[in-house]
């Protein structure tokens, strides 16, 4: 199984490609010109009393393998708006988890719901792109961004009128971004670097931080118990992926 490290690394390398196809100049230009992006943000406000669901489509992960054969993001997207998702999460990473920014734009066509792109963000060029793409939302992970780039990123985001969420894992790193009050504040229930999973994480979490931000559980989160324990400690938005794609969930 791949590491963290070694999926940044590749990452690096990819969006070196990307730069000499189409340089930072020119994805800059172009992205200006690209249509208003969903409040994504508001989106997920407007329901965090009751309960917010971020529906995922990804059609592989490191440590599940291949989630989805018959893999098709728009019928997905059909599927979760269908029943009620409050906003979209498609992985564009292609090396690991079989994304595609493709899948983003196809998606984008037919949805009416916000949509977060999924990706490792190590450079701004991604960033750019994502508005170029019709992303309305991006993840900032910060066990991989340091305190400079976690500011720029976000900084920038919001020039881009992109919303977006910081994803954290500890303590540490929740205490980093306690200041970024226009952020998502997202949990990783599941460690990076050992891939398992523990919802209690969020939990824990939820108890150390006093802001206002939304707050989202991510990963793990596979029953309708799972959804029920969280919300006994106030947490009320969930990103779900694995257990809708393969329809165990509902």
């Amino acid at each position: 199984m791949k590491t963290l490290s070694d999926i940044i690394e590749y990452k690096k390398e990819e969006v070196n490609i990307k730069k000499k196809l189409l340089t930072l100049t020119q994805i800059k230009d172009e992205s200006c010109y690209y249509i208003p992006t969903r409040p994504f943000l508001k989106q997920i406000e407007s329901n965090k009393s009751k309960l917010s669901i971020i529906s995922e489509i990804k059609k592989a992960s490191p440590s599940a393998g291949l989630i989805s054969k018959d893999f098709d993001p728009v019928a997905k997207a059909e599927e979760y708006e269908s029943f009620g998702a409050s906003a979209l999460s498609i992985l564009t990473e292609e090396d690991y988890f079989q994304g595609n920014i493709q899948h983003l734009i196809d998606v984008k066509a037919v949805s009416n719901l916000p949509i977060l792109r999924k990706d490792f963000i190590v450079d701004e060029y991604q960033i750019f792109e994502s508005k170029l793409i019709g992303a309305d939302c991006i993840l900032l992970i910060a066990s991989i961004l340091n305190d400079d780039e976690l500011k720029l990123f976000s900084e920038l985001a919001e020039k881009l009128y992109l919303d977006y969420i910081i994803e954290v894992h500890d303590k540490d790193e929740l205490l980093r971004v306690k200041n970024y009050s226009k952020a998502i504040i997202g949990v990783n229930n599941r460690n990076l670097k050992t891939f398992e999973v523990d919802i209690d994480n969020s939990i824990k979490l939820k108890k150390e931080f006093q802001e206002s931000n939304i707050f989202v559980s991510e990963s793990g989160i596979k029953t309708q118990k799972d959804i029920d324990k969280l919300k006994e400690h106030n947490i009320n938005v969930f990103l779900i992926g694995e257990s809708l794609m393969k329809g165990d969930f509902f």
